[in-house]
This record gives structure tokens, sequence and C-alpha cells, in this order.
């Protein structure tokens, strides 16, 4: 293995069980229909094997693996290259009619193979199978011969030590019983974690052992259950130690807990510089596809696929994501999620723990420009509407954005301008500190009219910068609407005032009015 911590020349080969060990453990098993369209997914990702089924398990089921082992073939001869290269596997036990019936069903495949298991653990060969050590040997070596058989040179034999996990304490036995099965025609042989009971590094260690005692052109698989939830750590770790074939599943479907989870995995390996072979923009969409299809729900903190996964909550969270948001290397993100098909990298959303950054990329994701300034201002308000609320929803904050920043009213309250064009006079109705006024003002234009009626009432400010701008189509209650930004001065302080109105005067006046009343606050 030729490895350096920036690429691994060594390219995985994903072994999808979802079909077999996924549907298993659903409610409701797919229809063989149904098990078409989950398969068509696996080639669309790429995958380089695929457990379709347990063939002696069902009619129903052998009917699905033959079905799929022939659709395989049409396709590679209609130039599909995945399907050219696929393995089209069916599980059987160590029983002839199962291997028999397993081979019937996948032969049709361009590259078939029987998949056979028996269990190797003292726990289950004496509780279990009520067999001795060697009658599970020579069981083992003779149905791998069965199989071998079958399948000659158009396929393969897979042989998998069940319970191997549980084998801590007689791998010189296992090793043993590998070393025959090899050499009865087994060229991949499957080091199963049927119940994930300890530390990973044991299993993988485990792993380490076997791969050193057999031949090098045996391929080395792991199959990993998530009792403890570390299934994709000891698949990915047993990689590194070499194991080549990833028995995976779509979700992380399976029995119990699950299987291992497939993109887990392969996100993990491509972080570590792993070319993993498959079509990874597919794996967003193939995730909520078999969510649909299986009518099991994604956790909404799962890794990767949760609606959670892209979410910050936590203010410093929320600067650090602001902050790297365009880089492929977020400050709390493990990768850029569009490798994955998902088109969004983080989502701030506003809690009483979320500081000015979630104000901030709020509201401009809206499409409204602000200042960190303005954004420091509004979250003390809006932490103490969260306090009362819980979680505030996007468009929560910008409901309090508008309120406190656009169209405001303070110590004046802008009511209506008349325009009287020959005179250059305009006439302000309004109220200051809650009297209603009316002034006429002479002026070249409506805002210095304005700005003359604050130097008036004793209120002056200077006009800094000045935009006419359009509400941004995703404010959907103003889109469209003519949008009025004054940078407004007095003294040393500066605001901006925010007018919103289809009359584009009465949006300049109200974007006046408003950053007056912010720089002269009731007392």
């Amino acid at each position: 293995m030729n490895e350096n911590k920036n690429t691994i020349e060594r390219q995985p080969f994903f072994y999808d069980v979802t079909l077999r060990d996924g549907n298993q453990a659903l409610p409701k098993p797919w229809n063989n229909a149904q098990k078409k369209d989950v398969y068509l997914q696996l080639l669309k990702l790429g995958v380089q094997g695929a457990e379709v089924g347990f063939p002696a398990s069902s009619e129903m089921d052998f009917e699905s693996c033959k079905e799929l082992a022939q659709l395989t073939a049409k396709m590679a001869e209609e130039g599909d290259e995945v399907a050219k290269r696929i393995v089209v596997s069916g599980l059987a036990r160590c029983v002839e009619s199962d291997i028999q019936r397993c081979w019937e069903a996948v032969q049709y495949a361009p590259h078939p193979r029987i998949h056979t298991f028996l269990a190797t653990s003292p726990l289950s060969m004496e509780h279990v199978l009520h067999m001795t050590p060697e009658q599970v040997k020579e069981k083992a070596v003779h149905c791998v011969k069965f199989a071998k058989s079958l399948v000659g040179d158009k396929g393969d034999v897979e042989f998998s030590a069940e319970h191997f996990g549980d084998c801590l304490e007689n791998m010189d036995f296992v090793i043993d019983v590998l070393k025959a099965v090899v050499e009865a025609g087994a060229t991949t042989i499957n080091l199963p974690n049927t119940v994930e009971r300890y530390r990973p590094f044991l299993y993988v260690n485990q792993i380490k052992q076997v791969y050193e005692a057999l031949p090098k052109d045996v391929t080395i698989s792991v199959h990993c259950h998530n009792d403890l939830g570390m299934a994709t750590a000891a698949t990915v770790e047993s990689f590194f130690v070499g194991a080549t074939q990833l028995e995976v599943a779509l979700n992380g479907l399976g029995e119990r807990c699950g299987n291992t989870n497939f993109y887990e995995v392969a996100v993990a390996l491509h972080n570590s510089g792993v070319n993993t072979g498959l079509h990874m923009e597919r794996i967003y969409e193939t995730a909520i596809l078999i969510s649909q299809w299986s009518g099991i729900s994604i956790y909404s903190r799962a890794p990767l696929i949760g609606a959670e996964a892209i979410v910050h909550r936590s203010g410093i969270h929320q600067d650090g994501a602001s902050k790297t948001k365009d880089m492929k290397k977020g400050a709390y993100r493990p990768i850029d999620y569009s490798i994955i098909g998902r088109h969004q990298n983080d989502s701030l959303s506003f809690t009483s723990q979320s500081g000015r950054t979630a104000v901030y990329e709020i509201i401009t994701k809206f499409g409204y420009k602000m200042s960190l300034a303005e954004a420091a201002q509004l979250q003390p308000i809006l932490k103490a509407c969260s306090e009362k609320e819980g979680e505030l929803s996007a468009e929560r904050v910008l409901d309090v954005f508008r309120e406190h920043f656009v169209n405001v009213n303070g110590r004046l309250v802008f009511n209506n301008i008349e325009v009287i064009p020959d005179e250059n006079r305009f006439i302000f109705h309004f109220k200051k500190d809650g009297e209603s006024l009316v002034k006429s003002v002479t002026a070249e234009g409506p805002i210095e009219a304005a700005l003359m009626l604050m130097r008036e009432i004793g209120m002056p400010v200077e006009l800094v910068k000045y935009r006419q701008l359009v509400v941004p189509e995703k404010d959907k209650m103003w889109a469209g609407r003519g949008l009025s930004r004054m940078l407004l001065k007095a003294g040393d302080v500066e605001v901006e005032g925010r007018g919103v109105s289809s009359d584009t005067l009465k949006a300049n006046m109200r974007a006046l009015f408003g950053g007056v009343n912010l720089l002269y606050k009731k007392v």
C-alpha cells in the first residue's frame, strides 16, 4: 500500500448491502419494482458491488435477484459503464441448496458472485450452530468448493466469517478457516462485526491480523453493524490496515441500529485523500429518495444528510461559519456540501445563544445590506424575542429588522408630503413628540427640503450618502417596492435610514425621517 497523508493510491471497493441487509430490516420490505428503483440509484452512485438479495429466502427475492442480474447484463450490452463492471452478488447460507439457488439467480450478470457465510465465534458455534470448530471448518470449505464449482471462471466467491467481531479469543482458529476457504476458491474474505460490542480499535486490529496472514491477492472485506454508533469509524479505519471491500448501506439501513452508513464512509475517505470512484454528487439526492422509498425518516442530526447537519446556532459557531462560508473547508463543517449534491453549506438560525453574525447573515440573505454594527444593535432585541418564543425563523428575524430599521417611527412620525411644483414648495405633514405639525419649506428638491425642515425643528442632520433601490425579491411582503437608503450624520454618529413605499418620494421621506429617529431617540 502506497499511502501518504495527502493521497491514497489504493481505491476502496464499495459493496452496497441495502437491497439485502437493508431491505430485510424494513417494516415493509420493498417489492421487486421498488428494489429495481433502488438498484438503478446504486448504479447512478457508481458502486462497485451490490448484494441484491437472498435468493433462497423466498420466490419473490429469487425473482428480484434474477431480474436485476439480467437488467445489469442488458445495460452492460447497451454500453453502461457501471453495469459493465459492477459485481452482482447474492447471499447464501452454507447450505448447498441455498448456494445453488443463489447461482441460478445471479449467473446472468456480467460479474456474478455467490456470498456464503458461517459463524466462527465460540458463542455462535456452541449455542447457535451446535457445531464443533472442526465441523465448522469442514462445512465452510465444502460449501466454498461447491460455490466455486458453480461460478467457474465467470464469477467469484465471497466467504463471511459471521460474528468475526466476537472472535477475539479464537483468532488462530479463524485464520486457519480463512486460509482453508481461500484455498477452496474464495477470493473475497468478509469479516463482519455482526454485533458491535467493543471499541473499534480491537476490531480493526483483528482485520490487520487477517490481512497480514492471508495472500495479498485476496480481497479483505468488512461489514459492520452500528449497535454502539461506531460502524463508520471501524469501517474507515479498517481500510487503512488492509481492507479493500467496504460493505455499506444507503442511509445506514439494516438490522437493529443499521449497517455502516454509505455516505459517511465515502466522505471520510474522500477527506482523507482517497479516490472513492463514486459519483458523490448523487449522495444527497439518493438519501432523500431512500428515505421516501423506505418510509424511514432521516434523523434531523444525521451526519451530512440531516436537516440540522448544516445549522449553526451558537454565536461563536455562527461567526466562524460566516467568516469561512466561501471556503472549501469551513470552520464548523466537515465538507463543502456541494460535493454530495447538497447546495447549501451553512444555515444560521437565531436563538437566545446566537450573536450578531446570525443577524447579519439572515438579513443579508434576504438581499438587504446591513452593517455588523447594526446587527449588533438588533441582536439583543432578537435575543429577548427568542427567550420568549424559542428559535426564530428567518422570516421572524426579518420582521424584527423591518420594525427597528425600516420606516422607523420615534420622536417623528411621517404622514405625508405635498409638492407645489410651481413654487418649489413642499408641505410636510408629520408628528413630533406626539404633536401634529404641518410645515412648508421652499427648496430645490424634496430631500433638501426635508433636511432644511430638520434644522428648523431642532434635529439637524447631514446627508452623507443616498441610494434609491428596489426591495429585494426574497422579501416576499415588500418585494418590488421602492427602497431608499440614506446615510445620515449628526455630530460624530452615523446611521442608515431605510424607507419603503410604492411611492419613491414617500420612500425617501420615510428613510430620512427614520434615520433622524435613530439619531434623536427619546430620552
